[in-house]
């Protein structure tokens, strides 16, 4: 009864104050002066802009161009920043199914049974995609929405946004390769033959790189976290407090960022096992690689060289293994090069060959054996085979015999058959075998040429028939902590001063690409135009539904009808617009109202147009300020929450 006499009083005495001044009240209204408001505000604005363009220009320098060819066409032939999202479909087409769409009726009609369904038709149709979706809303119903009301179709939007900007970026995608290799631990050979490095610094390169898989990390933390709330929700029910919901943010958080962390090579090596997301046409060409690391001698030694530790003019080949990518498909380098010297067709060790030449109804025929030995195989239990290749060659001395190619008149096979009498390798017409993958052992071979036609019957032509077998080892280095100059560089097998002072510091290779897409970037940049997109619109939709339950956003529907002025028994009918409880306590307006001067009848919430609690705002702006009086005795827990609104 007391603290009632006391809002009486108060509220009797603003009323007085209020009717002794005019009729309606004039809020003043103060001007700021050019110097020094309007020059400080520009030169703070100006300063933002230039620190965020030497921000970028610190962070993203110069890329390790090629050297500029004027004869070359330009490689870097981009449109508008505002249609790359066309051309980038344009170049994702080229990883996109390939086809024929027959034409029917209309094809015979002009002549053309089918057309080629290629990279240009998947541009142009996927690019008719996004446009509809922008040309769509003027023909939809309803009205319009502040993303607050409808967080769904604004979450849609965002994902709309964020996949268009991906597929811009996928456009660039020559530009993020250079500006990805611009880092100081990569390195290349320019023009002139000379080791180049970049100057950026990793973690730079590795942080752009991690943003769509942190991405995803954050999807699959709002997934588990809502997706075990529903559970237990639906399980407990009420018991379900506020409490278990922090724990379960933190438990899906910690589950989240580890199943993340471990998946990340997953993502780093391009989608392997996904075949690159489309990138990867067939494992097949990528087991066919045969590239292999070597020493290289530079032009002439700089500062790049002093840098990464090379004393003379050569790079090791150890080196290049931390900057390209070799045989991606293969758990040990293979030596395709014979650069440690496996082969040795004189002994018939890991190779076999042969050159003859003869006439008319001569024949060829060479057999032998060969053996592929195991002396430098990996002491690994899934290392069985070495791949092998068989080819062969003949030729005529004349071209044309009779009118006809002599090239058709020469008949050929090749065998090759293991110790037990099985062939392994089979071909006829010098057709070839490459990448056989056969065990250690000792085969056999037979390799047969003869004459057919004209050319059977005619002396004077000779024919020339090769062949060569090669059985390929793995690549063996020089260990890293092996001396003599000899650390990272290429065995080689023949030197016997190299093997006599470090015979037992070199081994195989474990390839460190081993399943590294090629194609990596590209496949990084195809997986970011989904599932990073989807990430965006479900944060954006948590943020809307949190910002929905808060009474501002409520009253941002206010199209002000004053119904709930006109309802509201606090205000003064006669006071004009000079004392309104709802309007004045929106814009935290000092107007001499007594803090806790609302009645809660929720008559303004009865009376608005639209779904609001404006009590509630009165309740949250007026009794939850710091300078309310129960909120303090709230803080000092003298009072209870029940007691707040009391």
């Amino acid at each position: 009864m007391e603290n009632f006499g006391r809002v009486a009083s108060a509220y009797m005495d603003e009323k007085e104050k209020l009717q002794s001044v005019g009729e309606t009240r004039v809020r003043t209204m103060e001007g700021h002066g050019f110097w020094p408001h309007e020059v400080l505000r520009d030169t703070i604005i100006f300063g933002f802009m230039v620190a965020v363009l030497l921000f970028y220009s610190w962070l993203i320098p110069p890329p390790l161009h090629s050297a500029a060819d004027p004869f070359a066409q330009a490689g870097f032939v981009f449109p508008d920043w505002y249609v790359l999202f066309s051309y980038g479909y344009l170049r994702w087409g080229e990883y996109l199914p390939q086809f024929d769409v027959p034409l029917g009726p209309v094809g015979d009609l002009f002549g053309q049974p089918s057309f080629p369904w290629n990279a240009a038709w998947w541009g142009a149709f996927l690019t008719g995609i996004p446009v509809g979706i922008l040309a769509l809303p003027p023909f939809l119903g309803g009205r319009e929405k502040r993303p607050v009301e409808d967080p769904w179709f604004a979450s849609a939007g965002v994902v709309y946004l964020a996949h268009i900007w991906f597929i811009s970026v996928f456009s660039i995608n020559i530009f993020l390769e250079l500006y990805g290799k611009n880092r100081s631990d990569y390195c290349k050979l320019d023009s002139h033959g000379d080791l180049l490095c970049g100057t950026r610094d990793p973690w730079i390169a590795d942080v752009f790189n991690a943003i769509p898989w942190v991405l995803t990390g954050i999807l699959v933390w709002i997934l588990i976290y809502f997706g075990a709330r529903w559970v237990f929700v639906n399980a407990w029910g009420a018991r379900f407090t506020p409490a278990h919901g922090k724990k379960l943010i933190i438990g899906a958080f910690a589950v989240a960022t580890a199943a993340t962390m471990v998946s990340f090579p997953v993502y780093d090596n391009g989608f392997w096992d996904a075949k690159g997301l489309l990138t990867i046409d067939s494992y097949e060409e990528l087991e066919d690689m045969r590239s292999q690391p070597s020493d290289v001698h530079v032009h002439e030694a700089n500062d790049f060289m002093n840098a990464q530790g090379f004393d003379d003019d050569v790079v090791p080949a150890s080196a290049w293994l931390q900057w390209q990518i070799f045989q991606p498909a293969r758990v040990y380098l293979i030596d395709f090069a014979d650069g440690n010297g496996h082969q040795d067709a004189e002994n018939k060790q890991n190779a076999a060959s042969g050159l003859s030449t003869y006439n008319g109804d001569d024949t060829v025929w060479a057999s032998g054996s060969f053996v592929i030995t195991d002396d430098y195989w990996p002491a690994d239990s899934t290392f069985k085979t070495v791949p092998v290749d068989a080819i062969c060659s003949h030729r005529a001395s004349e071209v044309m015999l009779e009118g006809s190619g002599t090239s058709g008149m020469i008949s050929s096979t090749m065998t090759v058959t293991n110790s037990a009498g099985k062939e392994v390798i089979s071909f006829a017409e010098c057709a070839g075998a490459t990448g056989v993958e056969l065990p250690a052992g000792i085969y056999t071979y037979e390799y047969r040429v003869q004459s057919t036609g004209a050319l059977l019957a005619n002396n004077s032509v000779d024919v020339e028939a090769a062949f060569a077998i090669q059985a390929y080892q793995p690549l063996l280095l020089f260990d890293e902590g092996a001396g003599n100059g000899l650390a990272g560089h290429v065995v080689d097998l023949s030197n016997s001063l190299d093997l006599a002072l470090e015979g037992n510091s070199f081994s195989q290779v474990e390839n460190p690409s081993y399943h590294q897409n090629p194609k990596a970037l590209d496949a990084k940049l195809t997986y970011a135009m989904f599932i990073p997109c989807l990430t965006l619109g479900a944060m954006v939709f948590i943020l809307l539904r949190n910002m929905g339950r808060g009474y501002e956003f409520e009253m941002n529907k206010c199209y002000g009808c004053d119904l709930c002025d006109d309802a509201c028994p606090v205000r003064l009918f006669n006071a004009g617009d000079k004392l309104n409880i709802i309007y004045n306590t929106w814009n935290n307006e000092d107007d001499g109202v007594p803090m806790y001067s609302c009645l809660t009848c929720t008559a303004c919430t009865n009376t608005s147009t639209f779904d609001a609690h404006l009590s509630s705002v009165v309740h949250q702006r007026r009794f939850h300020t710091p300078y309310s009086k129960r909120y303090w005795l709230l803080k000092q827990k003298r009072i209870t929450i029940p007691n707040l609104y009391r």
